[in-house]
């Protein structure tokens, strides 16, 4: 076992090598590198300024909850080799600027515009089929992302499913806030 775990050790090693000399030789300032960096530092001081600071708390939460679980689907899909990412603005394997901060931002805003659980779903819908169907193809043409056996309808109901079941527990933990202040 320990001589097993030394050669996966090992091979890790050479592929954080072949990474980097590709990202740096590859993939920084690139086209897709300049997009990743303009709309990443773009949606994040344009949140910043259209953010309801009276809710901070509230909305800062579901975007940590929409963040964890993007990151670690995105983990799962690079680790099972379902897509990759040719062209990241780090030199790592997974899309930390999507999954940190893109992502998360535009859920944060789906949730502090819609209110009622009617406008929430119809725009969590709508946002699902724009990632799905029209972003995800923008990354795939612009060589950011790169699909092994997924196709984008796979990520359609999962982007749904996250706004709702993280709007529904957010929600919860405003209930229980209340009811122990009282």
């Amino acid at each position: 076992m320990q001589s097993a775990w030394r050669d996966v050790v090992e091979l890790l090693k050479q592929y954080r090598e072949v990474r980097t000399e590709y990202w740096l030789n590859e993939n920084l300032f690139t086209f897709s590198w300049w997009i990743l960096l303009v709309t990443t530092a773009g949606i994040f001081i344009v949140w910043l300024i259209i953010l309801d600071k009276k809710r901070i708390f509230e909305i800062v939460t579901y975007g940590f909850f929409v963040t964890a679980v993007g990151v670690i689907g995105d983990a799962i899909g690079v680790s099972l080799m379902l897509w990759h990412y040719p062209n990241t603005l780090l030199p790592v394997s997974q899309i930390a600027e999507v999954h940190t901060i893109q992502m998360p931002i535009i859920y944060m805003l789906v949730y502090q515009y819609f209110h009622t659980w009617k406008s929430f779903i119809i725009a969590s819908t709508i946002n699902a089929f724009v990632f799905a169907f029209i972003l995800e193809p923008l990354l795939v043409w612009l060589q950011i992302y790169e699909l092994h056996g997924w196709k984008h309808i796979y990520s359609f109901f999962p982007y749904i499913l996250i706004g709702i079941v993280f709007k529904f527990v957010v929600n919860k933990f405003k209930k229980l806030d209340r009811y122990y202040e009282s």
